[in-house]
């Protein structure tokens, strides 16, 4: 498993006895382990999501997934996991790309407003003000 989806995991198992919640109450449950403090709209990407569920049903924990009519994650507990239909994996996958996510590289940032160019910020806004002296160039006749 990768950074992320270990970190997910982790969120998993502190959401505690809930038995259902949405992927955007598992998205605060991660910024909040993780200390992430930017990305406050990001959501779970679909396949990050499972893997970290494949390891709760190891462990016992069984969720089940469900896509919302509109595009979120439903995500409760169940006797037994339940699939995702094709076309709805589909529709999420398609939604996600037009979404901030979480990625490994979040976390190795941890908090404040990363990523950006060096340096900006720090050259000047405006150039300074220069007047030329015409009567200099062109003499006084």
């Amino acid at each position: 498993m990768t950074p992320i989806q270990n970190e997910i995991y982790k969120a998993l198992e502190a959401m505690g006895d809930k038995s259902k919640f949405t992927d955007a109450v598992l998205a605060k449950k991660l910024r909040e382990l993780t200390k992430i403090e930017g990305k406050k709209k990001a959501v779970i990407a679909l396949a990050d999501l499972m893997p970290a569920l494949d390891q709760c049903a190891a462990n016992g924990k069984i969720f089940a997934v469900t896509v919302t009519s509109a595009n979120d994650l439903l995500i409760e507990r169940a006797e037994s996991p339940k699939e995702i239909p094709l076309e709805n994996k589909q529709r999420r996958q398609r939604h996600e790309k037009s979404q901030a996510l979480f990625t490994n590289g979040d976390l190795e940032t941890k908090g404040g407003k990363g990523g950006g160019k060096p340096g900006k910020g720090t050259e000047k806004k405006r150039t300074e003000r220069k007047s030329m002296d015409v009567l200099g160039i062109y003499g006084e006749d």
